[in-house]
């Protein structure tokens, strides 16, 4: 006859090991998630209430110091010459051409080799944080002072900036025998300045 390899203290064992899984789920399902589980998320909760008081507090200790910069920073801008200081942008408009036709007089010897043939105002759909003036000039001028105009836009203040630049060479008709005189470029460009005030992107921003 065979003898059986189960022992009474393996049916201990087992019996110990099945008491054990029994109190575990009593635990897990009586004890844990009914008031273990609810506490712990307590705490969590409680942690981080903790923590953002303490940075609320941090930044409440800090608002002096925040509103003296705010107020440096106000005051600065006040005196920020970078902006165009017209309040709209007709008056703008007109500053800018002002400013183009006091280069030339300043920059131009003779009139004949440089001078303005027309602006316009240029109502672009730029999608800007600042809102942007432009307006198109035209100049007949030769290379030399047609340079020093431009130079003299963009390096002052307020800031302005000349783009979409195309230069044409004018043809002219020259006698037999006569000596050629060449004639001003064509000049056409875009001058620009910003008014301290909120463009498209920036209104759609604060949306």
């Amino acid at each position: 006859m065979k003898t059986s390899r189960f022992q009474p203290k393996d049916g201990r064992f087992l019996a110990v090991v099945m008491l054990l899984i029994v109190l575990l789920l009593i635990y897990l399902i009586g004890i844990h998630w009914w008031f273990v589980a609810p506490h712990l998320q307590y705490r969590a909760d409680m942690q981080d209430l903790r923590e953002q008081q303490l940075r609320f507090r941090q930044i409440s200790d800090e608002k002096p110091e925040i509103e003296r910069r705010l107020a440096d920073v106000k005051e600065y801008e006040k005196g920020n010459q970078a902006f165009l200081s017209e309040a709209d942008a007709n008056a703008a408009s007109a500053a800018l051409i002002q400013r183009l036709n006091q280069s030339l007089k300043d920059h131009v010897k003779d009139e004949k080799r440089c001078q303005s043939i027309g602006t316009q105002n240029f109502s672009g759909a730029d999608d800007e944080i600042y809102k942007r003036v432009t307006v198109q000039a035209r100049l007949k001028c030769d290379l030399e002072p047609l340079a020093a105009v431009l130079y003299d836009l963009e390096n002052g203040k307020p800031y302005l900036f000349v783009d979409q630049v195309m230069i044409y060479k004018q043809q002219a008709y020259t006698p037999p025998g006569a000596k050629p005189v060449p004639n001003p470029l064509d000049v056409r460009f875009n001058l620009s300045g910003y008014l301290r005030q909120p463009g498209g992107k920036a209104a759609r921003g604060n949306k």
